[in-house]
């Protein structure tokens, strides 16, 4: 690494143009015989900007990890070998600051060279091979990815990029490096949003359909790529360059709010008056916009991988615009990101929306997942819920995965997951790959609630809101009967059972006065009241029955409502209690 010959020096390279950078590095600006020299117009600096490689640079070193199709199926493998290689890691975003989480890694001041490498030497011993960090959550301030005084990249933050890939290099493990957005300085917002106006709103509608935000991305990408050679960084411990985190556009903005006139982007033009016509803006757009910063990506690193990331189409934010379907069959990507978490909607529902259940040509990954705590406020039904997830994620089409996060973000973030060292670190040994080999294979773990994923018997339900949904242990669905009350719920035990305790999370609107009864039925098939609750209750509110003595002999248990301002409904019903052979 050549990080001391710049460290803790305040030069803004980019400012000064890569060629002066390289001046004052002492390199030399003589280019390499094969090299051509490019000269570009910076409409920001209005400088000659030279781009040419000087021989003293060399090569990027060619990267080990590649994607290849077999018998039909993309997949990861490395070259060198020529074994299936499966992604299995984790997100790492966010990091112990003043006491605090900062999902700023790499930021000057709070990127930490010793913490990164004990970090990514326990995950490598334990199995996990790839981490997914972000290079741009810090966009805007000091010590952050752009330049606060002229347009370029701080040259400290490069430094931080590839001391990580060093340390992920010592490891032994790969780096998948997502961006979130174009930086807020350095110029890359200021000339991505040069072509907003009535037809393009400006942020995310401008920057993937106009030419001037695909430059600007080509120009950040080229910077931080050139940089990074600069620095001889390791970059063949890249497993891709990921160009956005998750990628989507505002529904509500020009040019998809529009309802008549003719838009012209990068691609072409589109009538705003016709539906199709809009669809085939942004999948036309997007699909020339990946070309367009591979192929600059390609230009600096030639044997790197390419991807994406996404959240799921029309369900998780159904107020912006995602398309993907039409990107698995047209665009360069070398491989996908989907994101899905568990405790929503179901895994069936969400590749569905993707568009991925029967696509095998590209490998993709499941970028992201996790156990939400508010959905899941105890870390056993949430690892069951994730081993859950990730085995049914086989069947969907995934290849590969990357579990959120490492650290758990601060207590005030309102969908944050359990951690990997959260603990003492039960979800990182939980899925290890050296305890967990096969990842599409459940882990069974030991549960206290006797009613999760039990038979359920309903008076009444709803299509999209079925009585299982009521012994999932997620706190985001509900089994819904989608009728006034009386109505009722059973669950059978499979088993006789001295309860000690039974909980009922409210799933109502609007709040009221209730009266729910639980009762008991023993082997003999007599019932037996257990309890009565009759109260104001509310959506989310927890009744919690613990018997004085533990009640023996039950194995069926019948939640009836018999009176609620509300369709009765039941967000989760837990049930605790010791086995009687």
């Amino acid at each position: 690494m050549k990080r001391s010959s710049i460290g803790g020096s305040s030069i803004n390279f980019f400012g000064l143009s890569l060629f002066s950078f390289l001046l004052l590095m002492g390199c030399s600006a003589q280019a390499a015989s094969e090299s051509e020299l490019i000269l570009i117009n910076d409409p920001l600096t209005e400088e000659i900007v030279n781009t040419s490689t000087p021989a003293e640079i060399g090569l990027p070193p060619e990267h080990i990890i590649a994607v290849r199709e077999q018998d039909g199926q993309g997949e990861f493998y490395n070259q060198l070998t020529g074994e299936t290689f499966v992604v299995r890691g984790v997100n790492y975003v966010y990091v112990p600051h003043q006491g605090s989480a900062s999902n700023l890694t790499l930021k000057v001041g709070v990127y930490d060279p010793d913490r990164t490498r004990q970090d990514f030497n326990l995950l490598a011993s334990e199995g996990y091979n790839t981490v997914r960090v972000f290079l741009d959550h810090c966009a805007a301030g000091e010590g952050c990815i752009g330049d606060q005084n002229s347009p370029g990249l701080n040259p400290r933050y490069l430094e931080n990029i590839a001391d990580l890939l060093a340390a992920a290099e010592e490891a032994g493990i790969y780096v998948l490096y997502t961006s979130n957005d174009l930086p807020d300085e350095g110029g890359y917002a200021e000339q991505a949003n040069q072509g907003s106006g009535p037809v393009f709103a400006g942020y995310r509608n401008s920057y993937y359909l106009t030419e001037g935000a695909v430059q600007a991305t080509r120009r950040y990408w080229r910077d931080q790529l050139l940089g990074l050679r600069v620095l001889d960084a390791p970059t063949d411990r890249v497993l891709g360059w990921q160009l956005l985190n998750e990628q989507w556009m505002f529904l509500d903005q020009p040019p998809l709010s529009l309802t008549s006139g003719i838009a012209e982007t990068a691609a072409g033009s589109y009538d705003m008056a016709v539906p199709e016509q809009k669809r085939l803006m942004v999948s036309e757009g997007l699909i020339h916009y990946i070309r367009e910063v591979k192929a600059e990506i390609l230009e600096h690193d030639p044997s790197t991988l390419v991807t994406m990331g996404f959240f799921a189409p029309e369900i998780v934010a159904p107020d912006w615009y995602v398309e993907t379907s039409s990107l698995l069959a047209g665009s360069d990507l070398d491989f996908f990101d989907f994101h899905a978490y568990s405790g929503n909607q179901s895994l069936a529902e969400l590749a569905g929306a993707f568009g991925m259940l029967d696509y095998h040509r590209k490998p993709i990954l499941l970028g992201e997942y996790g156990s939400f705590r508010h959905l899941y406020p105890e870390l056993p039904p949430a690892a069951r819920a994730i081993t859950n997830w990730q085995s049914q994620s086989c069947e969907m089409g995934f290849d590969g995965w990357i579990y959120w996060t490492y650290y758990p973000a601060a207590p005030e973030i309102n969908d944050r997951t359990w951690g990997f060292t959260d603990e003492s670190g039960y979800l990182l040994n939980l899925l290890s790959p050296n305890q967990h080999p096969d990842p599409c294979e459940e882990i069974v773990i030991a549960g206290e609630n006797l009613a999760y994923q039990k038979p359920v018997r309903v008076s009444n339900s709803l299509p999209d809101q079925g009585p299982t949904l009521a012994v999932d242990e997620s706190r985001g669905t509900q089994w819904g009967s989608g009728q006034h009350a009386p109505q009722w719920i059973e669950i059978d035990l499979e088993g006789q059972f001295a309860i000690t305790e039974i909980r009922l999370i409210v799933a109502q609107w609007p709040e009221g006065a209730t009266i729910h009864q639980i009762s008991g039925r023993r082997s003999d098939g007599s019932f037996q009241v257990l309890h009565r609750f009759d109260q104001t209750t509310a959506e989310g509110d927890l009744l919690r029955f613990v018997p004085l003595e533990p009640i023996p002999n039950i194995q069926i248990l019948r939640i009836e409502t018999l009176s609620s301002p509300s369709w009765i409904a039941w967000g989760e019903i837990e049930v605790y209690g010791e086995s009687i052979p």
